[in-house]
């Protein structure tokens, strides 16, 4: 008896989904709890800087916007995973929620999971 070409067995191959960093974090335990020290100061002076405006304006002011900024580049950084730093969103937004709709609104936008997210690490 002799074996033909491409045998009666099928061999199947798969590609395997590899972990997207931007998803994951970073794998460096110590570059990850910089990153969550550093949002917590930012939130620090979020607190600190909603604190200056008086009632509920549209804009907010200079120090607010400055503390907004610094913390959306902050958690921008793809170091934590996308849960966390979406986590980080969640208690930013709660800060200036009262004080100042279009720095929630930003917040909101800035998102990396929610409705319309760009990104499917689900």
């Amino acid at each position: 008896m002799l074996a033909g070409c491409g045998g009666g067995s099928r061999i199947e191959t798969h590609a395997l989904s590899q972990p997207r960093p931007e998803c994951e974090g970073s794998k460096d335990a110590t570059q990850r709890e910089r990153a969550r020290t550093r949002l917590n100061a930012d939130l620090s002076r979020l607190r600190a800087a909603a604190a200056t405006v008086r009632g509920h304006t549209e804009n907010g002011n200079d120090k607010l916007n400055a503390a907004l900024d610094r913390f959306s580049l902050d958690v921008a950084e793809p170091t934590l995973p996308v849960h966390g730093r979406s986590r980080f969103i969640d208690r930013a937004a709660a800060i200036v929620a009262p004080q100042c709709s279009l720095c929630f609104q930003a917040h909101e936008s800035n998102r990396p999971i929610a409705a319309g997210a760009k990104l499917a690490c689900d």
